[in-house]
């Protein structure tokens, strides 16, 4: 694999690509928000090669920033199409709001949750990944505790007596159960890492560049403590692919500086 540095300027460059397709794009809006969602996952890619480069966390939650930004974009433009691109707009692709709430930007993941589909895309995605997904939407939202429970009661009901530690996690979130909450993220730290391992053993994605940042990082991890850290539920300083210095609550004020060119909210 190649040097971080080298992996780092090709993350800028596969980004910049992304952008500049979106701006070109406009006769193709399908093809236009797909290269969005691609500069979604590049503009993650390339804060987290800032943060491990260089521990920049100014660096590293602006690019959140301007990801979950990118997804809020498709999710409001494709919406409008006719018919909508499922596929692109399935409510489990959560990694804006993932990215929002990694950098403790709680109103910029509500726009996220209040645009994001609210039933599962048939053909396109798990009902097991919807709900887990739609759960957090819905959590942000400050929805009734019955809905959430309601969610997570058909969570449970498709996974027919098998286990996810996002189930766990939005149970003992609500129980407001320390215990439990502890148990369960580390669960979902063991669900990580197993499937990291199964990715380098099995899977040609292992060899990407883009999986270096994505395999050292862990946003949806960081997603959770920041959840449970407003829940006033204690959490370890460190852990595995969430390190405490991606959980810096201060960093230097957003700037618009590029696509989708937006202020936060």
């Amino acid at each position: 694999m190649e040097p971080l540095d080298e992996i780092s300027g090709e993350m800028v460059t596969l980004l910049n690509f992304h952008i500049h397709s979106v701006l070109q794009a406009t006769s193709d809006p399908v093809q236009q928000l797909a290269e969005a969602d691609a500069a979604c996952v590049y503009y993650q890619a390339v804060g987290i090669c800032e943060l491990l480069l260089d521990a920049e966390v100014d660096g590293f939650f602006h690019q959140l920033i301007r990801s979950a930004q990118t997804r809020h974009w498709v999710l409001e433009r494709g919406a409008k199409l006719n018919p909508p691109p499922l596929k692109l707009l399935k409510a489990s692709n959560a990694r804006g709001l993932h990215a929002a709430l990694a950098a403790n930007q709680w109103e910029l993941a509500r726009q996220l949750a209040r645009v994001s589909r609210t039933t599962c895309s048939d053909g396109t995605e798990y009902e097991d990944d919807f709900l887990a997904a739609h759960f957090l939407h819905r959590y942000v939202l400050d929805a009734p505790q019955d809905e959430l429970r309601a969610i997570l009661d058909r969570f449970e009901a498709v996974l027919e007596g098998g286990t996810n530690p996002r189930l766990d996690l939005g149970r003992q979130l609500l129980a407001r159960d320390a215990a439990g909450c502890a148990q369960a993220f580390a669960d979902l730290i063991e669900e990580r890492s197993a499937k990291l391992k199964k990715m380098k053993r099995e899977s040609i994605y292992a060899t990407d560049s883009l999986f270096v940042p994505q395999s050292s990082i862990y946003l949806e991890g960081l997603a959770w403590l920041r959840i449970l850290e407003r829940a006033e539920i204690p959490t370890e300083p460190e852990y595995a692919f969430c390190p405490s210095l991606a959980r810096q609550t201060r960093y230097a004020a957003f700037q618009v500086t590029t696509f989708p060119s937006v202020p936060l909210p």
